[in-house]
């Protein structure tokens, strides 16, 4: 059994759960914001010596967990950040439904982190790699992946979209893809990602399938995360790396800065609502941007 799911009736769980769902949150948000609840829960009952209730909770109790991890367990600021923001929002939800007197987390304030964000994306030459290896292996779907996450497409995103969100046509092709907050934008799509679509397409209309999504398993089922993670794990072992779905985002939205597109057109195209983002992580200069620039005077 899943520790989660001996929680369920606790702690208003059940309800939490259901709220989560009713904000659209995905499953894998959902389960991680249960998780790091429990986390703390775990933490308040070793700590104390009384049982973890809601209602005598305090201010105090969230700031020392966060001392906790921070001192003791020695996490990384953004799994401490995850973990704070899973609780800010677990105790809005028992204030918002009157289990509680007060939101006890609503100043808790996240880690600070010093110096800028740091890019988690990969260079031209291994992205260069690692779809020649894709293209070689001769996977029409392993081919048409690439090209979507190339378009920085959300993990979730590619899972999710239909075939009916294509729109391949000699020119002008684009995807209607369903992104977060339950939005659909429109992206444009080059005739790299156009050809390897059209060229898988013909062997997804054969596969007979109660689903429509474009992406299926070989259980004929869409893919889940883990299963898209193993592709790009598998092909990125034999280039000797290693290489989640997501740096392919943070490496096109890099690019896309580099070429210097406009910060608005880069938000709207990868579906951020705010260019501040953008600029804070993808416009900050690597240190051999620092360097290239050096060497030009």
């Amino acid at each position: 059994m899943i520790k989660r799911d001996m929680y369920m009736d606790k702690y208003y769980f059940r309800e939490y759960k259901t709220y989560l769902e009713n904000l659209d949150k995905s499953e894998s948000t959902v389960n991680t914001y249960l998780d790091n609840v429990i986390t703390f829960i775990e933490w308040f009952n070793e700590a104390n010596s009384d049982s973890f209730q809601p209602g005598t909770c305090t201010t105090i109790d969230l700031r020392d967990f966060r001392s906790h991890l921070l001192t003791v367990k020695n996490a990384k600021v953004n799994t401490i950040n995850l973990k704070i923001m899973s609780l800010k929002s677990y105790f809005y939800f028992l204030h918002s439904y009157n289990y509680i007197k007060q939101d006890i987390a609503r100043n808790l304030k996240k880690v600070k982190t010093q110096g800028p964000p740091i890019v988690k994306s990969i260079d031209e030459q291994t992205f260069r790699k690692i779809r020649r290896e894709i293209y070689r292996s001769g996977y029409k779907h392993h081919v048409a992946l690439i090209e979507l996450l190339r378009h920085a497409l959300r993990i979730n995103e590619i899972i999710t979209l239909k075939i009916d969100n294509l729109h391949l046509k000699e020119k002008g092709s684009f995807i209607m893809v369903y992104g977060k907050q339950g939005k659909y934008r429109k992206i444009p799509i080059n005739s790299d990602c156009r050809n390897a679509l059209i060229d898988y397409l013909e062997m997804r209309q054969k596969i007979k399938s109660p689903y429509d999504n474009l992406f299926l398993s070989e259980r004929k089922t869409p893919y889940t995360r883990s299963g898209l993670w193993k592709i790009i794990d598998k092909h990125s072992a034999k280039i000797g790396t290693h290489i989640s779905p997501h740096q392919f985002r943070h490496y096109a939205i890099k690019k896309m800065v580099d070429e210097g597109v406009p910060l608005t057109v880069i938000a709207s195209l990868v579906g951020h609502s705010s260019i501040q983002l953008l600029s804070d992580v993808y416009a900050v200069p690597l240190e051999e941007d620092k360097e290239a620039a050096i060497e030009k005077l």
